[in-house]
């Protein structure tokens, strides 16, 4: 939240910008954190976002490229002097900079060779070797900057190390014990360096049973176990055991954000998973939304083609018309809640596709409870309507659409994961088409046989 302090502080920010007075400008953006210049990042205009990544300390520049999309960190790599962009990638983590420098591959390839040769040959191997792995698994998120240390090793023999490898490394609170190998077999944490008596060695007091993952882990498998376990850091292994990495809780917290993102819009037929509204133009947005929304009206056009069907039906009994939105926009809701139930389980595990029957028989008992309970309050309503007649017909046919309906919601998320689909693909507005499909069927049938017209 911006306070007034901070509000003056951006108008000054913006002021010095404006009047090109960059001492001033580096004086006030030190009293900024890189976090609040982030959040409104895409209000400033882009050439003075230019002049701020240019000024700015360099850390803090590199902190705010590290946290721009690809396309954007790709081109202020391309427009910044180059002097400036040796001292941001300096200051970049691993990698931070190996996503940067294949941002610019991506855009440039020349200029990616070229920036790639301005890195000291160490740098350069890391990241080269970060970027053989695929960006959604742990080796694409993870940092070759850890500590690493021996079981014989005393404890004494550790904090002397520990002092001259800390500034390097990413975090020091945890170390890991290798073999000669380099295969993890235990962790150490700083808090126990501390309390332990110098002369101990490390495999006194190291805990053997380490939680990892490998390199081509999933990063939504990678949050998981963080999750799990409660860890700050996870280490990364290759598939013989040889420690390569540690994945950091800041790296977990946008891979959990991202992931959510991407499921939100698609339980909502918005297909860009990685849509920013705010910067996104009008055409992008219709693009996102219009290709589900056309496939969902071709086949919300069945209805018309049902409706035409029982033309007879309606005609006898025009009283039926008025109840048609109603339960179609039930059966609709109550399809959502259960889709969204059902795939929220699934991305937390807390079912799996083998748990189905346990699945299927509890939503027709919740099924069957929704339709009692909404049924008697349609049936009430119809007939203080003063339409008894079709009273019956009303509430029979909300009851075995609600069923219906969250059987659809709940058993059609777990038949796409079966499939190797996405359940989040299971959309509400496409759960809300099969809704209005099948409430038609089943309310005009109801009507037909009780009424015994058409």
């Amino acid at each position: 939240m911006r306070t007034l302090a901070r509000e003056k502080l951006f108008d000054e920010l913006q002021r010095a910008l404006q009047e090109g007075d960059i001492p001033s400008l580096q004086e006030i953006a030190e009293k900024i954190h890189p976090a609040e210049l982030l959040e409104h990042w895409y209000d400033i205009p882009g050439e003075q976002q230019f002049a701020l990544l240019n000024y700015l300390d360099p850390e803090v520049a590199a902190e705010i490229i590290s946290e721009l999309d690809p396309e954007d960190q790709a081109e202020f790599l391309k427009t910044l002097p180059p002097m400036r962009v040796r001292q941001i990638l300096e200051e970049l983590d691993p990698d931070d900079l190996t996503d940067a420098l294949q941002a610019v591959e991506e855009e440039d390839p020349q200029l990616s060779r070229l920036v790639k040769s301005w890195l000291d040959p160490e740098t350069r191997a890391e990241v080269e070797k970060l970027s053989r792995y695929d960006e959604d698994d742990a080796g694409g998120l993870m940092t070759p900057e850890y500590v690493a240390v021996r079981a014989s090793m005393t404890v004494d023999e550790v904090l002397q190390f520990l002092r001259r490898a800390a500034p390097d490394a990413e975090t020091v609170y945890y170390m890991y014990v290798l073999d000669d190998d380099g295969r993890l077999v235990g962790v150490l944490s700083l808090r126990d360096l501390i309390v332990t008596d110098p002369s101990m060695r490390v495999s006194e007091i190291m805990n053997p049973h380490v939680i990892h993952v490998t390199a081509d882990t999933d990063q939504e498998e990678v949050a998981r176990t963080m999750a799990d376990y409660d860890l700050t850091v996870l280490p990364v292994t290759d598939s013989e055991g040889r420690l390569v990495g540690i994945v950091t809780v800041d790296d977990v917290i946008d891979v959990l954000e991202e992931e959510a993102t991407e499921d939100i819009h698609r339980l909502g037929a918005v297909d860009a998973p990685e849509l920013v509204y705010s910067r996104s133009s009008a055409l992008e947005l219709w693009s996102a939304r219009a290709r589900w929304l056309v496939i969902l009206i071709f086949t919300g056009m069945i209805t018309s083609t049902i409706l035409s069907g029982y033309s007879s039906v309606l005609k006898a009994t025009t009283a039926l018309a008025f109840y048609i939105p109603v339960l179609l926009g039930t059966g609709g809701n109550t399809g959502s809640q259960s889709a969204t139930l059902i795939v929220r389980a699934l991305a937390t595990r807390d079912i799996d596709l083998g748990d189905w029957p346990k699945v299927f028989i509890k939503e027709v008992g919740v099924g069957f409870l929704l339709g009692i309970t909404l049924s008697a309050l349609i049936a009430v309503k119809v007939a203080l309507d003063g339409y008894l007649g079709v009273t019956p017909v009303v509430a029979l046919a909300l009851f075995l659409l609600v069923i219906v309906a969250d059987l659809a919601g709940a058993m059609l998320p777990l038949i796409l994961e079966k499939v190797g689909l996405d359940p989040a693909l299971m959309s509400n507005p496409f759960i809300a088409t099969i809704s209005d499909v099948s409430g038609l069927v089943i309310y005009l049938s109801v009507a037909k046989l009780l009424l015994g017209v058409g």
